[in-house]
């Protein structure tokens, strides 16, 4: 009996040693004292993806070749302004397109300003156009324009197919001398500080056009006297006018070649 009770003594004993161990293998293990240095995460370029994706200090500088230079909307640094990227709409290219969601600024050209950086190689002059599209309604005379003003360009003006030629208003530009003579040269409708109306008027359907003056279109064209880099300016005015991406081209290029689907955009330098 006395030998029993051992044994219940004996087993008891060594159960309590294995609860024991097991605890201690699941403590936490002591502080020493010595501070841990984590191991530091691989950091990334900060990259502004409304910059030409250049990262955040550099300026994204559009460059033209061979006369022609293509710029996506989107690619220009639109943060902080009403204008939003959407892709809402088929057929669009590159990443998306900007819309114009602020309020309508009909006579204030500058709010919601996009600034586009270009280099131009090979001076003369270009003639400008945008593709755009109404994203509000069907009226083909609403929704349908922004303001356009090339500050530092030699000349920027309006020009008809039977040579009468306009300028911005308010503009600090000389004028080219195939306006002398005119009895004016001012466009029909708003401007102001040199900026252009530009404006569209197909509805339903993204079209190539830029026109300034209203009710008498007159195409966009700028002088670029010398290489190296201006800027191109847009900014708001009627509330759902949507800009994919505009071109610029020489005489000795095709508006054909300047607008098809498959054109490779500028090249996009980090500066």
């Amino acid at each position: 009996m006395i030998a029993k009770n051992l044994k219940y003594i004996l087993y008891f004993f060594l159960f309590t040693v294995l609860i024991s161990c097991s605890s201690d293998d699941s403590e936490e293990p002591e502080e020493t004292g010595e501070e841990v240095t984590p191991t530091p995460t691989p950091t990334t370029p900060d990259v502004n993806p409304n910059n030409g994706e250049c990262e955040s200090g550099k300026t994204a500088i559009f460059t033209e070749k061979d006369g022609l230079l293509i710029v996506e909307s989107e690619n220009g640094n639109f943060s902080g302004t009403p204008w939003e990227l959407t892709k809402s709409l088929s057929e669009f290219s590159g990443d998306g397109y900007l819309v114009w969601n602020g309020t309508d600024f009909l006579g204030k050209p500058g709010e919601g300003l996009l600034s586009y950086k270009i280099r131009i190689t090979k001076p003369g002059t270009y003639r400008f156009i945008w593709r755009s599209y109404i994203t509000i309604g069907t009226n083909g005379s609403e929704h349908n324009d922004s303001w356009l003003r090339i500050p530092d360009a030699k000349h920027f003006y309006g020009q008809k197919g039977d040579g009468h030629i306009v300028y911005p208003k308010g503009t600090t530009l000389d004028p080219i001398p195939e306006s002398n003579g005119q009895t004016s040269t001012t466009p029909n409708g708003s401007g102001k500080d040199g900026w252009f109306k530009i404006y569209m008027n197909k509805a339903s359907k993204w079209h190539w056009q830029s026109s300034t003056s209203d009710n008498d279109g007159h195409n966009i064209f700028v002088v670029f006297d010398s290489a190296g880099d201006y800027t191109i300016e847009i900014s708001g005015r009627s509330k759902g006018h949507g800009v994919d991406k505009f071109v610029l081209f020489t005489e000795g290029v095709t508006q054909e070649t300047a607008i098809k689907d498959n054109a490779v955009k500028s090249e996009i330098k980090c500066e």
